[in-house]
């Protein structure tokens, strides 16, 4: 037992209270949270195996000097990851203020490796807006990609214009810079990809109006922008800032403690962590939400944290037999849907590890029987007759390095599961791909609820997937539904 208050403890319960949080947001397709599940998978890719090298050391004393240095290097990434750590151990009974380094300031402004100053994200603000336009011709912007998705009970967006430069870059500029913008609680949506060229932005206190084309805009009460621009210290607003930012530093960047390598059923297990968290956190691509089985691998790890800590403090061969238990129970609480993946896990564990033989014996056997699982769940190939919109993603036509992109588009939709008797089971995503874009149409009443759902075949290849009364329409060559 891990008493509350440890570093030990606190590192645990990160963990479960990670597992946790993934559930949470992946529990219904209705409540479907990339952004919570792509940032909580996030911390564990850094930091899994020093969990397991703090829950494996040959004292008491030892794990928690281990657990204590593992935290302050999972609180160094900056300050939205220490206070996320605060939180969720908080939420747990344990208390991390003392035993991480209080959060520090960020520069403003950085130089990069030229030692040139370089933009940083910033609120989007009247000022801002004023910056912006001083530099660069927003009434000759042209959109590159648009985002808006629902998170939680508010609706988020991501618009991405190509600005031309109102000042001299020199011969070597390249392509115009990219505006980013990052928009929380968005109330109002009218996009059409036929208008797509020139912009307006008014920042007030509480409402930032953000005008596309001649009839479009996106409404706002909060947001930030950041520039992608290489010539940005020769604007007016980089000029200003290169006298305000001091010389560049040679800093080394971070490296973690050196940790021995695992061995046994230890190293599979922190592979086996490692991996779900790496798979959880692709579903962060729209591309990929309803192919990644979120839920099933939390509930899977359920507990996790608690579990290693427990298996860790035993030695000898009672610690690889309760690794062994342990993995065996994640396999069994998968069930039969995610056995194909625990198996394919383990054997490429088992190609690309040292393992002793005994350990190696182990998972051919457990292998074994995994690979005789099928998987039971079907996916619904028609399109449903209604289903709730979670994210709709529009990108322009573009050339990026060189090479020309077509248009495209991905659609993730909620809806209710097909078949008699099924009011019983949970809604589920729908990821639509769209290839050569010709119609991107969105108005913010598409995200209100369930609509009926319709496609709408105009040429061979060519089809609109519609939703309600018009609110969605995107016409293109569908590749996936």
């Amino acid at each position: 037992m891990t008493r509350q208050g440890t570093a030990l403890g606190a590192l645990g319960s990160l963990l479960d209270r990670s597992l946790a949080q993934i559930a949470e947001a992946s529990a219904d397709a209705r409540t479907y949270d990339r952004r919570t599940i792509n940032e909580v998978a996030d911390v564990w890719d850094n930091n899994t195996f020093p969990l397991f090298h703090a829950a494996t050391a040959h004292t008491s004393i030892g794990r928690e000097r281990r657990a204590r240095a593992a935290l302050i290097w999972m609180a160094d990434l900056g300050p939205e990851r220490r206070s996320w750590m605060v939180e969720q151990a908080a939420a747990a009974g344990h208390s991390l203020e003392r035993l991480v380094p209080p959060p520090m300031a960020r520069p403003r402004r950085i130089r990069d490796f030229r030692g040139q100053v370089t933009p940083s994200a910033r609120p989007l603000t009247a000022e801002a807006a004023l910056e912006l336009a001083t530099d660069y011709d927003l009434a000759a912007a042209e959109v590159r990609s648009l985002l808006i998705e629902r998170v939680g009970e508010q609706l988020t967006g991501a618009l991405v214009l190509v600005v031309p430069r109102r000042y001299d870059a020199g011969p070597q500029a390249g392509d115009p810079p990219e505006l980013d913008l990052r928009l929380e609680d968005v109330t109002d949506v009218r996009f059409d990809s036929d208008d797509r060229r020139g912009s307006t932005l008014n920042c007030l206190a509480a409402d930032i109006v953000i005008g596309v084309g001649a009839s479009g805009r996106l409404r706002a009460t909060r947001g930030t922008v950041y520039l992608d621009d290489l010539a940005w210290h020769l604007s007016a607003a980089g000029r200003a800032a290169d006298q305000q930012t001091p010389p560049r530093e040679n800093q080394s960047r971070r490296a973690p403690e050196r940790h021995p390598q695992p061995e046994g059923a230890v190293l599979v297990a922190a592979r086996l962590v490692h991996m779900a968290m790496l798979e959880i956190r692709t579903a962060h691509h729209a591309h990929y939400a309803d192919r990644i089985p979120v839920r099933l691998l939390a509930g899977a790890l359920v507990g996790a944290g608690t579990d290693i800590l427990a298996a860790g403090a035993l030695r000898g061969s009672r610690r690889e037999s309760a690794l062994r238990d342990l993995v065996e129970t994640w396999i069994e609480n998968g069930g039969p849907t995610l056995a194909p993946w625990f198996t394919d896990e383990l054997r490429q564990v088992a190609d690309s590890e040292l393992l002793p033989d005994t350990t190696r014996g182990w998972i051919e056997g457990v292998t074994a029987q995994g690979a005789a699982l099928g998987d039971p769940e079907t996916k619904d190939l028609d399109l449903p007759p209604e289903a709730e919109l979670r994210l709709a993603e529009y990108t322009a036509p573009h050339t990026c390095y060189r090479i020309p992109r077509d248009s495209s588009a991905v659609v993730i939709l909620a809806h209710p599961p097909a078949g008699q008797g099924s009011p019983s089971r949970s809604w589920r995503l729908r990821v639509s791909d769209v290839d050569d874009v010709s119609r991107f149409r969105l108005r913010s009443d598409a995200f209100g609820g369930a609509h009926e759902l319709r496609t709408d075949r105009e040429t061979i290849g060519q089809e609109s997937l519609i939703l309600g009364r018009d609110s969605l329409d995107v016409r293109g060559i569908r590749s996936r539904c």
